[in-house]
């Protein structure tokens, strides 16, 4: 058992040059390492027995179950991540966890930072489904190696890689609205050290259609979206090295029907167009055979933003560099050192235009510089019952002149071979940027009122896990699990959409602000793998202080069930996937009556079947079958210079029922 998790744990050294990474391909998990081979069926989702932090993982074949055209559809089967749009003209989407917004999950790539800044409103869109090997979720502060953020979790990105990956994939998708979508991968190994792909995506949609509220406006706005992505992979004796450049162009277009941006300025209209060119490298040099290592991460994105919202224009230009040094050092099988230096620039340079007839013109600019300089030390105990890990961090941040400390610590208890108790405790920090992360709130008639200077925010985070796994002879097994989450703000951005329906208010706050996060969860394989069955429940007690309330926090639904079905047929030739969600309601801001005090609840359920060839798979689906949306999702849409219009009162789905037909074709 000691060697193989030595095994294991040199190989999370390899991928990250820091900390875990697992490897999958397709429904099947394959580690080789000189003569030792570990195969398994992962299934479309698992829960990680080794890691001390519970981690969630979404693997490919999960990712297929359904349409999962982006990053913002791949959580549909996900009881752990809520994803739902931000607004009802751009057809961003926004994630949630522990009932806190995204912006408080650190999305990293390959254990980088990934979105930030302008990039969060439409980020999720960014990365395809069809690019991604699997998707780790895990609640939570995370390891201090990966940085301050990350208050209330991480979703960590996995592409595929170039030394695993298929010599050609293709996936094509239609749905019955004409959207259009198609990924293709293209790998070639050089010689047995050195690899490459070519990752391209391109999705288009350009009709008008408006079945929901039937209020003058696009369901959706038209869309088209370049994504080219190339990834290298060196894999030497003593060094590796994987890199990836990523360049994107984005244009959407929406808002009232037959608007268009050149010729028309009478109709309430919403255009963004998004340039965005991202690097990363990551390398491993192998020091020694007792595992002493030193790795480096290293990472630059460049974004240019231009958005219209009505009468309110956005510009914005973003610059950021990270760059991570990693030391390593193993002692007696189970102790583990980490060390490293850590550098972060952050230059952000927008401007926020409003005119008539809000009820003041407004502009704000920010020309936003940080340096932020770190350190850190991580300290990893694990044995066969008990596993630690405890780290602590410095940084500087030279915008705001702030040092801060971040202590970590997360602890597994292997109680035996199918029963496993976690816990941890954390401190997070975050630096906010109000326009760039919140343009959704562009897209309603409210004045914007800034009350106090912005800093930095920062959290306690407290959480316990316990996993149990129970197998039923050789052919059923179902693992039960229990998560309880607990954030703490000590100092918090606010967003006052309450204390006037006509006004915005953004404030920093050390008022009482917390969220308390209950979930259970049974998975059950059957019949040898051949059904796969997910039941889960969550509940959420998000509140927030406001003008000396402490509320339920606006927009945050609080309970939400799940069912999962996934059946395959012997020899996985045919699959099916229904997935059924029961959604709560969610508090709703003041909206001077337009709107009741709660959403209302509402069921979601999707269904897909593929058929397997040799080398294609055909996949048809429906999403949304019931066609539950919010039926009046924009606020005085017959008005939309007015005082009272508002587009963001989101708590529904604005998707109705999509049929799609889709192809995979690997060789």
């Amino acid at each position: 058992m000691k060697k193989i998790l030595s095994i294991i744990i040199l190989l999370n050294l390899f991928w990250n040059g820091i900390a875990q990474q697992h490897e999958h391909k397709d429904s099947d998990s394959t580690v080789t390492l000189k003569e030792v081979s570990i195969n398994h069926n992962m299934g479309g989702a698992y829960t990680s027995k080794i890691t001390p932090l519970k981690t969630e993982i979404i693997t490919s074949a999960g990712l297929m179950q359904l349409a999962c055209c982006n990053l913002g559809e791949s959580f549909e089967n996900s009881a752990t991540v809520d994803a739902g749009y931000s607004d009802a003209v751009s057809g961003a989407k926004q994630i949630q966890m522990l009932g806190l917004t995204g912006l408080y999950s650190q999305i990293m790539y390959e254990n980088m930072p990934m979105l930030k800044g302008i990039s969060t409103p439409h980020g999720l869109a960014f990365i395809p489904g069809p690019f991604l090997e699997s998707i780790q979720i895990s609640k939570g502060t995370s390891s201090v190696i990966n940085g301050y953020e990350a208050l209330s979790g991480q979703i960590n990105l996995e592409y595929k890689k170039p030394q695993s990956a298929d010599p050609l994939f293709v996936n094509i998708y239609l749905n019955h609205e004409l959207q259009t979508e198609a990924n293709i991968i293209g790998t070639v190994k050089i010689n047995e050290k050195l690899s490459t792909s070519l990752f391209g995506h391109a999705s288009f949609f350009e009709r008008q259609l408006d079945h929901i509220g039937d209020d003058g406006f696009m369901d959706k706005p038209k869309n088209l979206m370049v994504n080219l992505l190339n990834r290298w992979y060196y894999g030497g004796d003593k060094y590796h090295n994987i890199s990836t450049v990523n360049a994107i162009y984005n244009r959407r277009v929406g808002g009232q029907m037959n608007f268009n941006p050149k010729k028309d300025d009478t109709l309430w209209g919403f255009e963004s167009s998004i340039k965005r060119l991202q690097a990363f490298t990551k390398n491993a040099f192998l020091l020694a055979d007792d595992g002493t290592n030193i790795g480096t991460q290293l990472s630059a994105t460049y974004t240019d933003l231009s958005a219209i919202y009505g009468n309110k224009n956005y510009e914005a230009k973003e610059f950021n560099v990270y760059a991570n040094l990693i030391f390593e050092k193993a002692f007696a099988d189970i102790h583990k050192l980490n060390t490293g230096i850590s550098y972060q620039f952050n230059f952000l340079n927008d401007i926020y235009i409003s005119s008539p007839p809000m009820l003041f013109p407004q502009e704000f600019k920010e020309n936003k510089a940080e340096h932020i300089p770190g350190v850190f030390a991580q300290y990893s105990l694990t044995s066969d019952k008990i596993s630690i890990v405890s780290g602590v961090r410095y940084d500087y941040n030279s915008f705001y002149n702030k040092h801060f400390f971040t202590p970590r610590i997360h602890l597994k208890w292997s109680i035996t071979d199918n029963i496993a108790l976690r816990a941890s405790i954390g401190k997070g920090y975050r630096s906010p940027n109000v326009f760039a992360e919140n343009a959704a709130l562009m897209a309603s008639s409210r004045t914007m009122k800034k009350e106090s200077d912005i800093t930095m925010e920062d959290a306690w985070n407290y959480g316990f896990n316990y996993v149990h796994t129970i197998f039923f002879n050789n052919s059923h097994k179902v693992t039960l699990s229990f998560d309880a989450y607990r954030t703490e703000f000590v100092n918090q951005l606010v967003i006052n959409q309450d204390r006037d329906a006509h006004y915005l208010y953004f404030y920093m706050s050390r008022e009482k602000s917390y969220s308390n996060a209950l979930q259970a969860e049974a998975k059950f394989s059957l019949f040898d793998e051949h059904w796969d069955l997910t039941l889960a429940g969550r509940f959420n007690d998000v509140r927030q202080t406001l003008d000396g309330q402490l509320l339920v926090k606006a927009l945050s639904p609080r309970w939400k069930a799940l069912v999962v079905n996934n059946i395959k047929t012997n020899m996985n030739k045919w699959q099916f996937d229904i997935t059924t969600q029961f959604n709560g309601p969610a508090r709703l801001p003041n909206t001077g009556g337009a709107m009741g005090e709660y959403g209302e609840p509402y069921i979601i359920m999707h269904a897909q079947i593929t058929k397997r060839f040799k080398y294609v798979d055909l996949y048809a689906g429906c999403e949304n079958i019931f066609n539950q949306v919010q039926k009046e999702p924009i606020i005085d849409a017959a008005h939309p210079f007015s005082n009272n219009f508002d587009a963001t009162v989101i708590w529904g789905s604005l998707m109705g029922r999509t049929f799609y037909i889709g192809l995979r074709l690997t060789l």
